[in-house]
């Protein structure tokens, strides 16, 4: 087996627009999986927000990973276990939140099941806690309330309010954060240096895989270094321009089982 090792995006990516996932993406995972191979949920969900996708693949079962928080944090999916994580210095978290609030942008956190937020009514903290399916708690003032490791904390609004403000955040924040954008209303927040291509070479270090034998499946900018990293970079045909520039090679879309379509093609048909 040429590619032993699939890391893929979910959102516009692995799942229909409508967050499903098809018959034929399920198959495809479970025959590469029974062949030997690894799947590898990379995401800017957290771990949670994850699990039920990796648990409708069969994942828990046969055995999987979680590459959440955009590179941040791997779970094992049979055994439950992280197997590394990384988190915000909790003397950095007041200054990320009176950013947010100085320009009226909302900001939120996870907490296991829960999108935690100051802004909970909020039309893109209410979109994360759907496209996650957890619940949003309301807290009257995030800084006091966060007592607990935060891996990301994640500013949301419109395109516009997200293009503006990350230069904003970056220069703020300077060297010691990585922000990027991982959808149009998304401003991730991390530690610097972890995105989904270190998050990728670090799960690859720890299976023992080499990058060769490793695809990468995404649709955004924040999944380019994880193309990058990987053997093989895919991008979905409805991927940004940047990403589909730098692909080795360009799948059909979310709506068309474009994922399936490369397990198909350069794993189980072992094409080059």
């Amino acid at each position: 087996m040429k590619y032993r090792l699939l890391a893929t995006d979910l959102d516009g990516t692995l799942v229909t627009e409508d967050k499903r996932v098809t018959e034929r993406t399920k198959q495809a995972v479970k025959a590469m999986v029974q062949a030997g191979g690894t799947v590898v949920l990379s995401s800017g969900r957290p771990s949670y927000g994850v699990w039920h996708v990796a648990e409708e693949l069969g994942l828990l079962e046969m055995g999987g990973y979680i590459l959440a928080y955009n590179g941040g944090e791997l779970l094992d999916c049979k055994s439950g276990r992280v197997e590394f994580s990384v988190q915000i210095p909790p003397e950095k978290i007041p200054q990320i939140v009176r950013l947010a609030r100085a320009h009226q942008t909302a900001v939120l956190t996870y907490e296991g099941e829960y999108v935690i937020s100051e802004d909970a009514g909020d039309v893109y903290v209410q979109g994360e806690a759907r496209n996650t399916k957890m619940k949003v708690k309301q807290v009257r003032d995030l800084i006091s309330y966060v007592n607990f490791p935060v891996v990301k904390l994640m500013m949301v609004g419109t395109e516009e309010k997200i293009l503006q403000m990350e230069p904003v955040v970056q220069n703020a924040l300077g060297p010691e954060f990585a922000v990027f954008r991982s959808e149009a209303y998304h401003l991730e927040i991390l530690p610097a240096g972890i995105d989904k291509g270190s998050g990728l070479l670090r799960t690859l270090d720890y299976l023992g895989i080499p990058r060769e034998a490793a695809i990468s499946c995404g649709d955004y900018d924040n999944d380019i270094p994880m193309n990058e990293a990987a053997g093989l970079g895919v991008a979905m045909e409805n991927g940004c321009p940047r990403i589909k520039e730098k692909a080795d090679y360009i799948t059909c879309s979310n709506e068309a089982d474009g994922v399936a379509a490369v397990i198909e093609k350069f794993i189980l048909g072992e094409e080059e």
